[in-house]
């Protein structure tokens, strides 16, 4: 790798031990292996909160061409807010090695073979970022996916089994299903929206709202096949209220896309969304619910909005 004017040689990666239920923190020997084979330099930083995680990535992003994030889905997405925020150019490698890892999939860097892999060939490519918008509040910037209802409550379920009951973490197909039944069962679900982008607008009570730069989400779920990362919109898909098994069917279709005519599922592509309720709403983005998933900032609008070309990725 060819180092460049400003920056410092090779690359900077930052390992977030805490992904994947605790277990991307074995991986540190791998994935200095991997680039000790690959004969790229590098700086390994494992973090110790994601206070450190933010500090670092911000840090570094002003010193290195490329920063190489090991972790989940959030990682990723903590890592190219701070390379925003900062106002950095520097380029986002993505090792996943978290409990979803949707955003790597999304392209086919489906192992950190294949990432180093993108790495040593210098393959880079301009991607779109979502960004959440709500007044008085901190933008927050998303690679994959904005979400309203299930996504943040399944997200906190999750939280509260793996700090109880930590050895359950690992079953994360059945927590998920638990955390469904859990919204369903303490009425949390649906919410209220409206959904407005220019020409359109769409109101009523759903399940699940979720805002999309890529085409997976919930493990590997096609949710919006068409979904692109680059072409300067966002997707929404819009799942209306409906019993619990109409959603497992749903949530089964949607594993290999299958469930773009189903009734009360509505799919809408903008530049921008704005949405609002009468009754205060989480958002999720990434896997990161906003302000926390023990004391989520609750919102009554936001706007969901893309940021053409914000991004460069190797991949």
């Amino acid at each position: 790798m060819e180092e460049k004017p400003g920056f410092r040689e090779g690359v900077a990666i930052l390992l977030n031990p805490s992904a994947g239920r605790g277990k991307a923190g074995a991986n540190r020997d791998r994935l200095a292996a991997l680039f000790r084979a690959r004969g790229i330099p590098h700086e390994l930083h494992v973090t110790e909160s994601e206070t450190h995680l933010r500090e670092l990535a911000r840090d570094k992003a002003l010193e290195f061409e490329t920063l190489a994030a090991a972790g989940g889905d959030s990682t990723f997405q903590i890592v190219a807010e701070e390379i925003m925020k900062a106002g950095a150019r520097a380029r986002l490698a993505m090792f996943g090695l978290g409990s979803s890892n949707d955003i790597p999939r999304e392209f086919g860097l489906e192992s950190p073979e294949k990432s180093a892999a993108a790495l040593e060939e210098g393959r880079s490519r301009r991607i779109d970022l979502g960004c959440v918008e709500s007044e008085g509040a901190v933008p927050r910037y998303f690679i994959g996916q904005a979400s309203i209802g299930l996504g943040v409550f399944v997200n906190q379920s999750a939280g509260r089994v793996a700090s109880r009951t930590p050895a359950l973490a690992r079953f994360q197909t059945a927590v998920g299903v638990w955390g469904v039944a859990r919204a369903f069962r303490k009425k949390l679900v649906p919410v209220s929206l409206a959904v407005e982008s220019p020409g359109r607008k769409v109101e009523g009570r759903f399940q699940v709202a979720n805002f999309s730069n890529i085409r997976f989400w919930a493990t590997g779920h096609k949710l919006i096949p068409h979904a692109r990362p680059d072409d300067g919109k966002l997707d929404a898909c819009l799942i209306r209220e409906g019993s619990f098994l109409r959603l497992a069917r749903l949530a089964s279709s949607a594993r290999k896309g299958r469930h773009l005519r189903a009734a009360g599922v509505e799919f809408l592509q903008s530049p921008a969304f704005d949405v609002s309720s009468e009754t205060p709403f989480a958002v999720q983005v990434d896997g990161e619910v906003l302000g926390g998933a023990s004391s989520p900032t609750l919102f009554r609008g936001i706007r969901v909005r893309v940021v053409p070309g914000a991004l460069t990725i190797i991949a």
